[in-house]
């Protein structure tokens, strides 16, 4: 492992038992490269191509150059070794989960006049506060806190403005030893007919989600378990508003793979960590998405959320 003095003593730290060397450079460290890799007879040299930009790419190059050893891109290398949780790994993501659950089951609790009282970005601020005093350090991706009619856009961006009566997204997670979690529940300030539009949708959402769940297992394909609750959203007439896929592997990055998306033919396999995540989105009145992680097992899942995703109207 090649550091720069400011890692140092982590890098050490995070390296002990590996049988991984821990190298200073001390100014480039392309040339402490070169001097490292000249040791070895290969031709070439592998690189993640996604991870490397375009500038530091020209500088590889022409340091490797006079050595006569080429550059071969290569893609998922790591991310492909990550895909199945150790057992180390699940409990951390486990005690992440259980952070951000508890979390949720606080903001259960909190009443109609201090939601109202609150911006977006502020109720935000407080969810992270409650994930660190529960052991979180910090949030896992930039909340999603969404009031009203913002809630129909996936990924808005939180804003000072005070939360309304009405429906409330809230996307969230945090982080436990380098390991994520991801949450997503949607809920109402003050009652709303059972007639009303989004009230439908609520369930809509929720029966698709649960069919998805009831069906995720080892060995189905990733693009199989996005049809199923896509099948559903688009015989109830939504096909249109839902235009994401249903969920992403979580780790040491909220975001990793596999993606549980149509077409996609990876099959999944036990232990790895997913998100099932279905959302119906109308511009102008608002959007539902309902989010769970899951370990999957051979013959089903885990869920590793408790908290409740039945309609809810805060108290």
């Amino acid at each position: 492992m090649l550091v720069n003095f400011i890692y140092l003593e982590e890098a050490k730290k995070s390296c002990t038992d590996l049988g991984i060397e821990v190298v200073l450079y001390k100014r480039n460290r392309f040339e402490k490269l070169k001097e490292l890799i000249s040791i070895f007879d290969h031709s070439s040299v592998g690189i993640e191509a996604d991870q490397l930009d375009h500038m530091n790419f020209l500088k590889l190059r022409d340091f490797l150059k006079p050595s006569g050893k080429r550059i071969i891109g290569r893609k998922g290398v790591i991310e492909e070794l990550r895909l199945i949780k150790d057992t180390g790994e699940l409990k951390n993501i486990h005690n992440a989960c259980k952070i951000t659950d508890e979390v949720f089951e606080e903001v259960l609790g909190f009443s109609q006049a201090r939601i109202n009282n609150s911006s977006e970005l502020e109720l935000g601020l407080e969810i992270e506060r409650l994930m660190i005093k529960k052991g979180g350090n910090g949030r896992s991706f930039d909340f999603v806190i969404a009031s009203g009619k913002g809630s129909s856009m996936p990924h808005y961006t939180a804003s000072h403005n005070k939360i309304k009566n009405g429906i409330l997204l809230m996307d969230f997670g945090t982080i436990h030893k380098n390991y994520c979690s991801d949450i997503t529940r949607t809920v109402f300030i003050k009652n709303i007919s059972s007639s009303n539009k989004l009230r439908k949708i609520y369930d809509i959402v929720l029966t698709a989600q649960q069919k998805a769940i009831e069906a995720c297992r080892e060995g189905i394909s990733c693009g199989e378990l996005d049809s199923i609750a896509r099948k559903y959203i688009n015989d109830m007439g939504h096909e249109e508003e839902f235009g994401h896929g249903l969920g992403h592997g979580v780790g040491l990055e909220v975001h990793e793979g596999p993606s549980i998306i149509k077409n996609n033919k990876t099959i999944l396999k036990e232990n790895m960590v997913i998100t099932i995540e279905p959302g119906i989105y109308i511009p102008g009145s608002g959007g539902i998405r309902i989010e769970d992680m899951l370990i999957v097992k051979k013959n089903g899942c885990e869920n590793l959320y408790n908290s409740k995703k039945e309609f809810t109207i805060l108290p």
